[in-house]
């Protein structure tokens, strides 16, 4: 559990075997695109670019399709809210739901009845989620590549806190955001993608409380 937390919580679970086949995802790879064949010439009007959707995203939900290293993928929804919130829900049978309430990153499994936890600013998260972004001040910026139409922007921890790179994925020329590829410590890629995207809606802020795991919520019933 401690290797999906450090990976954005995110992230490298696999789902649990399904009893059916189940359809492939849209895009349903997990190797990295193809990579561009000039430079990002536009660095810094870019760079402005991005952090200006960023900061402009209050609030956003989405379903998601997250492919793990092995192929086996999973379905879901996102819910996010800026700064510091942000909600994935697994489609059953996964048991697992990941939230992060401003401070810490929670992955609670539901069927153990277990919540495991990491910092918020020791994962990716932090990027998207903190109060002002600033790409070239809060990351390392590994490489930037453009095709077709999108952005690719490859980040690392400078603290090194981190390990691993995470590549998120742009549409021009508004620079959304459409998905991301976290790569491990060990090489392995986990691909997060968003579809149907809405913004700017109000989100019931219980969405983003982490529960506490059943045992801690007995002994303050004094059982």
């Amino acid at each position: 559990m401690i290797t999906l937390l450090a990976s954005l919580a995110l992230l490298q679970a696999t789902d649990p075997a399904p009893t059916d086949p189940q359809p492939e995802p849209t895009a349903a790879s997990t190797e990295a695109p193809l990579e561009t064949s000039g430079p990002v010439r536009d660095r810094d009007e870019v760079l402005a670019g991005i952090n200006t959707y960023l900061n402009s995203v209050d609030t956003l939900q989405s379903r998601f399709i997250q492919i793990a290293p092995d192929g086996s993928f999973a379905e879901g929804d996102l819910a996010l809210s800026r700064p510091g919130r942000l909600r994935l829900d697994y489609d059953e049978p996964n048991p697992l739901r990941i939230i992060a309430d401003g401070t810490t990153v929670a992955v609670e499994d539901q069927a153990l009845e277990t919540v495991d936890r990491i910092p918020l600013r020791s994962t990716p998260l932090w990027w998207l989620l903190k109060p002002e972004i600033d790409i070239e001040s809060d990351a390392a910026i590994v490489s930037m590549e453009r095709e077709f139409g999108f952005l690719y922007l490859t980040l690392r921890d400078p603290s090194q806190e981190m390990e691993g790179e995470i590549m998120f994925v742009f549409a021009e020329p508004n620079y959304e955001l459409r998905e991301w590829y976290v790569t491990d410590a060990l090489g392995e890629i986990t691909r997060v993608s968003l579809t149907g995207m809405q913004s700017g809606m109000r989100l019931n802020p219980r969405l983003f409380v982490i529960p506490e795991p059943e045992e801690r919520r007995n002994s303050r019933r004094g059982r």
